[in-house]
């Protein structure tokens, strides 16, 4: 098959390394793979596994312009696909300017609120992959077709193995600063609306003071610089440390304890499903998909969504138990596991994409 990816950039993301990851099984497995992002640049844009995918960008500068996808129709047309799948909400809200190409696929991934321009994109679809149950919940509830809705779960995107764990924790604690029987809470997310790293912030300053604990937040985003005064008010500088963006976050899994999210609206993150494989038990807010990843109880506990201290209570039964948090660790990396093995989701995906791509002569001859 020629598969053609959309993503209007290559921001330091978890749909784009979702997109990446997949982007690189499928031709792993024989397949042609191209990508179309619509802005140049980007985190990601200079790493293996975006250029494995011989990347086209629309944009000749950055225009700072996410939805910009100037010949857009006919840079797709010219790479002959044979199916073509978006990521993210601008390039779903393009799939219906590329009606009569190819059959599209259009995915449902993020728990924040959509504009109109991304469900009339979905809808226009041919297949829509979601990935959770509570996602196609959302996509039903805007008018996706149901037939046409698949639950696919985000495959683990990197391995989390180390080869060294205890050297590896060993040299993060001490550059952090942080002693060994110091509890970290680790919390890897991009600094923006609905994350809540204030959130977070907010509830550990609820923890009790004789309680061993450091937050650290790797990640940047446009809310960084507000959550950084906020520790600063809450008097939480020697408690938290800010990492800045890392692109491999594996390391930070090997040397923290817990991993920590309130994030307000969710469908299944990255961090989540890694930490998990990584074995780390995971305390985070019950939004989203949450309770499909999370297994409330043995490999996290989930609190309830806009209850701050309902979330510093289960961070500091965490803190204060680490008999429990060993014993999450088998549960949770056999959670991940079955549920998020790459092989078997990409698989999966390869299937409906092939079914897919057979409307392909249907389509031509509509066109």
């Amino acid at each position: 098959m020629k598969i053609v990816i959309l993503q209007d950039r290559l921001r330091l993301g978890g749909t784009e390394t979702q997109a990446l990851a997949l982007g690189g099984l499928w031709a792993k497995a024989g397949h042609e793979v191209r990508l179309v992002t619509f802005r140049p640049g980007g985190e990601l844009a200079q790493t293996p596994a975006a250029k494995a995918l011989q990347p086209v960008v629309l944009q000749r500068r950055d225009w700072r312009l996410d939805w910009f996808a100037p010949k857009l129709r006919e840079t797709v047309a010219g790479l002959a696909p044979d199916v073509i799948v978006a990521f993210g909400r601008e390039a779903n809200a393009k799939l219906p300017k590329l009606a009569g190409l190819a059959p599209r696929v259009g995915t449902v991934r993020s728990g924040r609120p959509q504009p109109g321009r991304f469900w009339r994109g979905l809808r226009a679809a041919e297949a829509v992959v979601a990935n959770t149950r509570w996602a196609v919940g959302t996509a039903l509830a805007h008018g996706v077709s149901k037939k046409r809705i698949q639950v696919i779960y985000s495959g683990l995107a990197r391995d989390v193995r180390v080869a060294d764990p205890a050297a590896v924790r060993a040299e993060w604690r001490k550059r952090a600063e942080t002693p060994d029987e110091t509890v970290v809470l680790l919390c890897v997310a991009c600094f923006r609306e609905g994350k809540g790293q204030d959130i977070l912030l907010r509830a550990v300053a609820q923890l009790d003071k004789e309680l061993r604990w450091q937050l650290w937040l790797a990640g940047d985003g446009p809310w960084l610089r507000m959550c950084r005064d906020l520790a600063v008010d809450l008097k939480l500088q020697k408690r938290v440390r800010f990492l800045g963006a890392v692109e491999d976050p594996v390391p930070l899994y090997a040397a923290a304890d817990v991993a920590a999210l309130a994030s307000e609206a969710e469908s299944l993150p990255n961090f989540v499903i890694e930490a998990q494989a990584a074995g780390l038990p995971v305390v985070t807010t019950d939004v989203g998909g949450m309770d499909e990843c999370v297994d409330d109880g043995r490999t996290g506990r989930l609190a309830p969504e806009y209850d701050m201290l309902a979330f510093a209570e289960a961070l500091g039964k965490t803190i204060r138990d680490p008999a429990w948090r060993a014993a999450a660790r088998e549960p949770a990396q056999a959670r991940a596991a079955k549920l998020f093995d790459a092989a078997a989701n990409t698989a999966r995906w390869l299937g409906l994409l092939g079914d897919v791509a057979a409307q392909r002569e249907t389509v031509k001859g509509k066109s």
